[in-house]
């Protein structure tokens, strides 16, 4: 039976402090892969932070208008250090050989300069971007033909089948997986990816129950190909009991 990967969202928030080398390794110790999320900031150096914006005592900072001095200046109420995905690449590298990263964009500016990071660290085929955008896709894809790409189907996609994916432009563009939330993880979508011949990955598995429900869905053989978590310990437990 095929295995379904484990991404630990964020390197797993549910257990650590997100987007930091510590939470990193952390997920890297349970077995399994990081998604994270990246961004630019005023001097062009790529980091790990999620939101757009920072408030610290009332104040607001847009990192995108912070150099990285300054924004590794910040004091944090958890005392996080914001990495650089080139800090990120150096701490891990030695970790595992078959590390996988999943990547959230901001723009395609973070995407474009990604993909030059990971080739001069020789791991492209270790990286996969996830992005909503057709048009981000296209760009990307265009200026490198081998960078794993998967495409986030939006919120507002219940029912594949029911809605439009336009699969030849995605296919055109060599996409690999299809991702879809939790909820929409039901077996008529599923079969539906599948029969479309892409990979189905699912985001936002954090409840048990749910953990379960996507790592037995099956069909011609098929399993989801990866699952984004919170709670990769849990999951990677899970994995085991089901596939004994």
């Amino acid at each position: 039976m095929k295995k379904t990967h484990i991404f630990a969202h964020r390197g797993g928030m549910g257990n650590c402090i997100e987007n930091t080398i510590p939470c990193f390794k952390n997920a890297v110790k349970i077995g399994v892969n990081i998604e994270t999320d990246l961004q630019l900031t005023k001097d062009n150096e790529l980091i790990c932070y999620h939101d757009h914006h920072i408030e610290i005592d009332s104040e607001w900072y847009d990192i995108k208008k912070l150099t990285l001095i300054e924004l590794k200046n910040i004091k944090f109420e958890d005392s996080r250090d914001i990495p650089t995905t080139i800090e990120v690449f150096n701490a891990l590298e030695n970790e595992v050989n078959d590390l996988r990263y999943s990547c959230d964009i901001r723009d395609i500016k973070t995407g474009l300069k990604l993909i030059d990071i990971a080739t001069e660290f020789d791991i492209l085929d270790k990286i996969e971007i996830t992005e909503r955008n057709y048009n981000v896709l296209l760009k990307l894809r265009e200026y490198n033909k081998k960078i794993k790409l998967v495409h986030t189907l939006t919120d507002k996609i219940s029912s594949i089948k029911d809605n439009i994916v336009d699969v030849e432009k995605l296919k055109n563009l060599k996409i690999e997986a299809i991702n879809i939330q939790s909820w929409r993880a039901n077996i008529k979508n599923f079969k539906q990816i599948i029969d479309f011949g892409f990979e189905c990955y699912v985001w936002g598995v954090n409840k048990e129950s749910r953990m379960k429900k996507v790592l037995n869905l099956t069909y011609n053989g098929e399993v989801v190909s990866a699952v984004y978590t919170d709670y990769p310990d849990i999951l990677v437990n899970l994995r085991k009991e089901i596939s004994t």
